[in-house]
């Protein structure tokens, strides 16, 4: 118990340093040779982008960051920003399992009023938790992608958003065998 106190002390310290870096920086280009297309999911526009790992839509409006919340590029981690709103972002990760479960239960234990929440997403099943921060809404949830666990926390944006679901629906990973 005293683990996971220190662990949500920890979580919490990093998005509120997540949601700083978050508001100063440059913004680099993304998906500047990708043609511009529709989400998967619906009538998000944007285009497919690569980082490390991964392959994401970046929907309109929305800038890939190819770092962590620290500033540091790392092929397991990467940021997206809401353009519009500089507080509003998704920080991608890759974890193992229990490691992607006790950031979950950690920021439930820190935010009273966190609910779990689910969302099926083109076969990909997220669980995790929603939660409103200085009256916004935040969220963390994780997903499987065989056996490497994708953690999504996002701040000043709703897990159930079209933008986010257009984004996640959309996700793919290729973590090479070690």
């Amino acid at each position: 118990m005293k683990e996971l106190r220190i662990l949500a002390i920890v979580m919490a310290a990093v998005l509120t340093l997540a949601v700083l870096v978050s508001c100063g920086g440059t913004k680099t280009p993304t998906g500047s040779d990708a043609p511009e297309t529709a989400a998967p999911s619906g009538d998000v526009k944007g285009a497919m982008d690569e980082h490390g790992y991964y392959k994401v839509f970046v929907p309109e409006g929305c800038t890939l960051k190819h770092e962590d919340v620290f500033g540091d590029e790392d092929p397991k981690s990467f940021r997206l920003l809401f353009d519009d709103n500089a507080m509003a972002q998704l920080m991608f990760g890759i974890y193992d399992q229990s490691g992607a479960e006790m950031g979950i239960e950690a920021t439930k234990e820190a935010n009273d009023g966190a609910e779990d929440v689910t969302l099926d997403l083109d076969g990909v099943k997220w669980t995790g938790v929603a939660y409103e921060y200085s009256g916004n809404p935040c969220f963390q949830i994780c997903a499987d992608f065989d056996g490497n666990f994708v953690t999504v926390n996002g701040t000043y944006v709703a897990y159930d958003d079209a933008t986010v679901k257009a984004v996640l629906g959309s996700l793919e990973i290729n973590v090479p065998a070690e």
